[in-house]
Formats: structure tokens, C-alpha cells, sequence
């Protein structure tokens, strides 16, 4: 720069000396110059136009240094470099010189006092939601977080990061969603952007958590994802459980855990494993051995307890998606209405929308099996036809223990040093079959082979494929189960149609209550009994129905059409006739002459 002293009006305003004063990077060096410019100004009457000129090329400047990329990142230990623009950034965190409107002066500001970037952008599978990582340093290491971008794009919302430690507040808020944005802006081509999903299981031909698509929802269910780990020896998590699985209904368990991310290939609905019976018998242990096949498996990790509500379990269903829910002792969450409500809810594969806000949020879905425990079975003799065929459920006891008494300790201990390897063996053996094949043929040969019904078919048929597969890949010695080892467990159909179990019912109550059928009896007189036939009033069979969760107009198409109940000459279900003088309206049902007796046949063991 030539000698201040010597320069006309001209040269004071010339682009060539501001820009020469704008490269001076010393503040001080800057500032004693630009006043020493100042002062030659007054000298020469031009005081209004150089300060006016002065505050224009500075805006210029700082404009063209934004939409400069040539200043980069200066972090230490920085996960990436980023170009920032007219942004400062070093270990003393993220500032920018800023120019005062009023007197064109540069003033420091800070966005962050800690070093912050955004090293990845999320693309969520699920949700169709942009999120972004910011990673800031704190505490002598790098840490990082995921938000939506939306929450980094407001002032209002990103002071709610500071709950998660990055360093924010309402001063300097309005800075740092200037600065994010900056970045981003600057960065597209740099920032890693990447697929995300919220929950686990399969996206699209690869399975969360054991591929490179990032998962961004761990905040809700974070225990459970920390539990979808690896620890110890898989040589000798084989070696052990393969001594276990001589125990059947142990291995039904485990095979019921397998089958679980196969649902979603083969398109098959959600299904309960339930085994029940009284405490000792080694059910609880059984399904931790069941869930060490994907992780931690102790209560309060990868194995729920069930003292909890509908909802809570439906969002861990949600959250693990294709990975098995295991529950141990289902009675603690009964309801006046039994299991059933829950059961059909789990089956339907997805949960309740819920608003947020101004919006409905998207409900959770899921697609995996269930293996719970209880003291008790999960269905019951009122249960509807599709509670039934949803559940496989078996009793244990101390003559057919899942892990024999004694042993239980032993065997939680080591399977929760040992766990989490054979599903990574599991999920990745799955590209070498064939499975809707393989899955045709099983379910083919259980329909032909078995009385049961389609659903408990598609479930058992999961079953004995997943059974298959972690004996090619896991268990090179044992023979797969076959259907004449677990054709005891599936339901008849005669065992699930609600209308039979209806009539079998009515069946037992009538045979047990045969004096309500006769004019000899102090109370109640329900009707009569005639040959073959028995005539019930209605509104005595609604009740009895009712009294069991039956409900008589459910079953009475299906008792017409199979020939238990009998119409009148009009057509009609009711029978509008007398009873030992006493007309009323009545059902009549066909029960042959050995199934009305009030004699106790001996039993057949």
C-alpha cells in the first residue's frame, strides 16, 4: 500500500486500497490502518464518502466469503474436514467477524464455543425423513448425536439439543443454525449421506444391525439395541447348546427364535410360541437360551418381563421388527378379557397411530414371532378363532422340563457370557436357499398330514424351516426336526372353530345340569329333553353362552349348517312352543342319547 499521506481522493476511494486494507490479517495492524485512512479522509473533506465507500466493500467482502468454500475446518482431531466459508473454525470453536450495519465496524460472534460439524446426513428408510449427525467436541472426544433436520433448521428447537451435551443456548442458537446450515450448503458433495432406519430386521435385501445402512431411533428402546451384541466364544455356545436342544421344547424355542426374520421373506403373519406350566420347570431359561442367539439375553436386556403395559410391549415389537419378542410370565399383564385382545393385536403386525402435535403419527408395525412364558395357558375355551390359530402354545412340567431341575443357574451364567453369534451365521446362510420352496414343501406336508388349519400350518412350517437352516449352518450333526416330532402341538380344527367349542360347551352344561331339564327339579327349569333332541329357552342359553364369552349368534349359522340346532316348520332358529306348561321361545339341538348322562365314565388313562 503506498504512503498513506500521499494519497488523492481518488485513491481513498479506489477498490485497490480497501481491498489492500481487508488483507491486513492482523485485527490491530487492520484497525490502526483503517483509522489512519480515516483520518487522511477528513484531511482531504471526504470523511462521508470514504466511510460510506468502506462500509459497501465490506459488505461485498463478507458476501463473497460466503459463498466462498476456500475456508475449511480447522478441528482437532476433526472426524472429517468441511469448507465453512467465512466461518473461524478451530479449538476455540465456531465464530465469524461480522459487520456492524451502523458504523461498518467487525465484531466476533460465536456460534458454538466447541468445535461442532455435521458428518453424516440419514436418509430414514422408514419415515422418508431427512436426519443429520452433528458430531461436536466435548470433554477431550468427539461425540456425536442425530436429529432431524428440522430441529438444526429452527432456533427455537435446537436449544432442545443441549439435553444431549451439545453446547447451545438461546444466545447463541440463531448463530449455530446459521452456521449448520453453512455447512450443509457448502458440503453436499462432502457429507457422507447415507441410508437410516428407526427400527431392526430386514431393509430391503440387507438386516439391521449387521449391515452398513444406519440405525438413528436407538433413543427409545436403547437398552435393547446395546443387548444386539456379540461376547465370548461361539465354538462353545454351540457345544453347550447342542447338549440343551436334546430337550425338545427347548428346541422349539430356539427354532421359534430363528424363524423369526424368515416371516418377512415367506410373507407369513406373526405368530406365539407360549409354553406354560408351573414355576421350576425350566421355561424362562429356555427362551434366555432362545434369545442368546442374538444377544444379551438376562431379563431386562434382550428378554422383557411382562409387567408392563399392551403399548410398551408393541414398541419393542416395533422397534425389533423381524428380531423374536420374548416375555417372561404373561399372567402379570391379564386382563378381565384374558390374552385375547393382546394376541390379535401382536397378530395383526401393527400398533395403534397416535397424534403428536398437530399430525397423526405413522404407526409401528413389526413381523417377527413371540415367545412368551406363563403359568397358564394364553387362550382359552371362549377364545375366538383367531386367537387360537395364532398361538402354539404347550404345557411343561416337572415330568417334561424345558432344562432340568438344578440346572437353570448354570445355564443362564454361561449364555450370558456366550451369545450374540449364531444370527449373524443365521441371517447370512439365508441367500443359500431357496426358502419359499423349502417353505412350500413343509407347509404342504403339514396340510395333507395334520387335521390343523392354515395359520398354525404357515407358523409350525416357519418352525421346522428355520429348525433346518440352523442345522445346515450352526449344528452340522443334528438331524432337522420333522412334522411326526411336532404334529402333537398343532391345534385340530375342531380344536380352533369357535362353534364347536361352543356346542361341546353346551354339550358339558347340559349333561351336567340334566335335573334343569325336568319337571321334578326345586329350581330352575330350562327346558326339556326329548329323544335326540334337547329344547333350551333362549334367553337361557344367551346367558350361559355369555357366562363363558360365547355368544350364540356368532355360532348359529354354523349350528344350522352342521346340523346341531334345528328350525322350525317356518324356517326360523326359534321354537315357540311349551315346556311343562309353560309356553316360551326355545332353541332346539340335536345331542344324540350318550351324550346327555349324568354318569361318570371311567377315564381313558
Amino acid at each position: 500500500m503506498q504512503a498513506i499521506s500521499t494519497m488523492t481522493s481518488d485513491d481513498l476511494l479506489s477498490e485497490k486500497v480497501l481491498a489492500e486494507l481487508m488483507k491486513i490479517n492482523d485485527a490491530f495492524e487492520r484497525k490502526t490502518t483503517e483509522a489512519k485512512l480515516s483520518a487522511h479522509a477528513k484531511k482531504l473533506h471526504i470523511t462521508k464518502e470514504f466511510n460510506s465507500v468502506l462500509t459497501a466493500y465490506k459488505h461485498k467482502v463478507a458476501a463473497m466469503r460466503n459463498m466462498s468454500r476456500g475456508n475449511v475446518t480447522n478441528f482437532i482431531d476433526q472426524p472429517l474436514q468441511l469448507y465453512c466459508g467465512d466461518w473461524i473454525c478451530d479449538i476455540s470453536g465456531v465464530r465469524k467477524n461480522t459487520v456492524k450495519i451502523s458504523n461498518g465496524e467487525i465484531e466476533v460472534k460465536y456460534a458454538s464455543p466447541i468445535p461442532v460439524l455435521v458428518t453424516e446426513i440419514l436418509v430414514n428408510y422408514d419415515e422418508g425423513i431427512e436426519k443429520m449427525r452433528i458430531a461436536f467436541y466435548k470433554d477431550g472426544l468427539w461425540q456425536s448425536l442425530v436429529c432431524e433436520r428440522a430441529t438444526a433448521a429452527s432456533a427455537s428447537s435446537i436449544v432442545q439439543l443441549s439435553n444431549k451435551g451439545l453446547e447451545v443456548n438461546s444466545e447463541n442458537a440463531k448463530l449455530l443454525v446459521k452456521y449448520i446450515g453453512d455447512l450443509v450448503a457448502l458440503n453436499l458433495d462432502k457429507i457422507p449421506k447415507r441410508r437410516a432406519v428407526s427400527k431392526l430386521g430386514w431393509c430391503g435385501d440387507e438386516f439391521l444391525p449387521y449391515s452398513d445402512v444406519v440405525f438413528d431411533g436407538a433413543e427409545d428402546c436403547k437398552h435393547i439395541f446395546e443387548s444386539l451384541t456379540t461376547k465370548g466364544d461361539y465354538s462353545a455356545w454351540v457345544s453347550y447348546t447342542h447338549e440343551l436342544r436334546k430337550n425338545k421344547l427347548l428346541r422349539l424355542q430356539m427354532a421359534a427364535s430363528f424363524a423369526a426374520p424368515l416371516l418377512e421373506k415367506l410373507n407369513v403373519s406373526p405368530f406365539i410360541l407360549h409354553l406354560w406350566g408351573k414355576t421350576e420347570s425350566g421355561k424362562t431359561v429356555g427362551m434366555i437360551v432362545a434369545m442368546s442367539i442374538w444377544g444379551n439375553p438376562p431379563l431386562g436386556k434382550l428378554t422383557l418381563t411382562l409387567n408392563n403395559t399392551d403399548n410398551a410391549i408393541m414398541t419393542a415389537a416395533g422397534f425389533l421388527n423381524n428380531i423374536p419378542v420374548a416375555g417372561d410370565e404373561l399372567q402379570t399383564i391379564k386382563s378381565s378379557c384374558g390374552y385375547d385382545s393382546l394376541i390379535m393385536r401382536l397378530g395383526e403386525k401393527v400398533g395403534r397411530g397416535r397424534m403428536k402435535y398437530d399430525k397423526l403419527q405413522r404407526p409401528t408395525t413389526w413381523n417377527t414371532t413371540f415367545l412368551f412364558t406363563g403359568e397358564e395357558p394364553c387362550t382359552r375355551e371362549s377364545s375366538g378363532a383367531g386367537t387360537k390359530n395364532r398361538v402354539i402354545e404347550i404345557e411343561c412340567g416337572e415330568k417334561n422340563p424345558v432344562i432340568e431341575s438344578g440346572k437353570g443357574n448354570e445355564v443362564v451364567c454361561f449364555v450370558s457370557e456366550n451369545y450374540g453369534f449364531a444370527s449373524r451365521v443365521f441371517i447370512a446362510a439365508l441367500n443359500c436357499y431357496d426358502l419359499h420352496a423349502e417353505y412350500g414343501d413343509i407347509f404342504r406336508e403339514i396340510m395333507e398330514t395334520c387335521e390343523t388349519l392354515e395359520k398354525q400350518a404357515m407358523a409350525m412350517s416357519c418352525i421346522l424351516l428355520a429348525d433346518r437352516i440352523a442345522c445346515d449352518c450352526i449344528y452340522l450333526d443334528e438331524k432337522p426336526l420333522e412334522i411326526k416330532d411336532v404334529k402333537m402341538y398343532l391345534r385340530s380344527k375342531k380344536e380352533v372353530d369357535t362353534s364347536e367349542r361352543a356346542y361341546d360347551y353346551v354339550k358339558d352344561v347340559i349333561s351336567s345340569n340334566v335335573n334343569r331339564f325336568s319337571s321334578d327339579t326345586n329350581g330352575e327349569i330350562w327346558g326339556k329333553i326329548d329323544g335326540d333332541f334337547v329344547y333350551i329357552n333362549k334367553t337361557t342359553l344367551v346367558k350361559l353362552m355369555r357366562e363363558s364369552n360365547f355368544e350364540f349368534d356368532a355360532v348359529k349359522s354354523a349350528w344350522s349348517d352342521k346340523g346341531y340346532l334345528v328350525r322350525n316348520s317356518q324356517g326360523r332358529l326359534v321354537h315357540s312352543t311349551h315346556c311343562f306348561g309353560v309356553k316360551a321361545n326355545y332353541i332346539k339341538l340335536k345331542i344324540a342319547d350318550d351324550d346327555i348322562t349324568d354318569e361318570v365314565e371311567d377315564p381313558p388313562f
